[in-house]
């Protein structure tokens, strides 16, 4: 991979995530574990790091920086906050779908092209259904 490739992937993953976290915003509007609507933040679920998962809106809660906090200082909690707001059954759900197989999935450029048209037009679609945060 040449290093104006490697550049691009970097940018476009930055952009793509900042699209997602707008979507997951914009959608649900508010913490989604204690309901409060400042300082919003868009948290994924079964974490970034599984590739699978990491642009897939399905995997994506709007928490408050406050609740976002817990998963650093009471993970197990945190957890169980989540669990508690989507259900075992989604949670085991996207785990069964994120998380086999992830080493093997790979993300080319077009790919990645293609992921960011797709989110650019569910943010319009979300902001005109919703409205602009």
């Amino acid at each position: 991979m040449t290093k104006s490739t490697k550049t691009e992937r970097k940018k476009l993953d930055t952009d793509i995530l900042k699209l997602w976290s707008l979507c997951v915003r914009t959608k649900q509007r508010q913490c989604q574990i204690c309901g409060s609507d400042y300082r919003l933040q868009a948290h994924h679920i079964i974490g970034r790091a599984y590739k699978r998962g990491r642009y897939d809106l399905s995997n994506g809660l709007c928490i408050c920086s406050g609740c976002h906090f817990k998963e650093k200082t009471r993970p197990e909690e945190f957890r169980d906050l989540v669990i508690g707001a989507i259900g075992q059954e989604r949670f085991d759900d996207l785990k069964a779908f994120i998380m086999p197989g992830c080493s093997a999935y790979k993300v080319t450029v077009e790919d990645l092209k293609v992921t960011k048209q797709h989110l650019t037009n569910e943010l319009n679609r979300l902001e005109h259904e919703w409205g602009k945060l």
